[in-house]
């Protein structure tokens, strides 16, 4: 399969049991999300790239559990924090480059946030150059309630950072925000890394793609334009699905609109 998925689908499953899952599921291509400290070195680590290794499949990008604290840590007004927050990101640079990943998610600042729009995108240029002497890409996802939540906002991120700016477009925090994801395609669809794939209707905001009435095909075709390279990975709740069989029909019959 060409469509991925990504280990958080199994959440609260520890994160080696899920990689592992994802590569019986004959999945070749993941994002890892990280749920612990202590998963980023030692054992846990070794754990994780052999299952890697075993399945042979291929880490899109890495997601960072402190997506919570990004508000205060990376984005806040005391300059030591923002400084050891930087610091501490480079623990999951060093990973990404273990796994074999060259792309780190970052939600960023809260919609309410007091940074102003230059000082945001001034931290997130600081993180950005910061992965980039790892050889990694932090990419901007797009998340309700969050700064990044709206196309208007991402673009007005890519102009002013020109080159040092990446997109992660995630579909079901479009669906929840209230808005659409050929939005954010026509606003930087040259700067979409990869892609988060669910699908919804009016009962649930996120369901496994093809069960909701989505036009998924409109996506692909709109990122084709604007000559999308990267990974379509299957996101979910764990409570969005029953069975696994239903991610992986998914992804097969997600592969024929590629």
């Amino acid at each position: 399969m060409i469509t991925g998925m990504s280990s958080a689908c199994f959440y609260p499953l520890e994160t080696e049991k899920a990689v592992k899952k994802c590569g019986e599921m004959g999945f070749e291509n993941i994002e890892i999300f990280v749920n612990s400290a202590c998963e980023l070195d030692g054992a846990i680590l070794k754990d994780i790239k052999s299952q890697i290794s075993a399945h042979g499949m291929k880490v899109c990008s890495v997601h960072p559990f402190t997506s919570f604290a990004e508000s205060f840590v990376l984005f806040g007004s005391y300059a030591r924090r923002v400084n050891d927050g930087i610091d501490y990101y480079k623990k999951f640079f060093e990973f990404a480059n273990e796994v074999g990943s060259k792309i780190l998610i970052l939600h960023g600042a809260k919609l309410l946030h007091t940074a102003d729009n230059e000082e945001y995108f001034e931290r997130y240029a600081r993180l950005y150059e910061a992965g980039q002497s790892f050889g990694i890409t932090v990419s901007q996802e797009n998340v309700v309630d969050y700064r990044s939540q709206s196309p208007e906002f991402v673009k007005r991120m890519c102009d002013y950072l020109g080159g040092s700016f990446a997109l992660t477009l995630d579909l079901k925090q479009c669906r929840r925000a209230g808005e659409s994801p050929l939005d954010f395609i026509n606003a930087v669809g040259e700067k979409i890394v990869n892609v988060h794939i669910s699908d919804g209707n009016s009962a649930s905001q996120c369901l496994p793609p093809f069960e909701g009435s989505d036009d998924l095909k409109a996506v692909v075709d709109a990122l084709k334009e604007h000559g999308f390279g990267g990974k379509y990975l299957i996101e979910l709740y764990r409570d969005n699905f029953t069975n696994d069989r239903q991610i992986v029909n998914a992804a097969q019959k997600f592969d024929k609109l590629l």
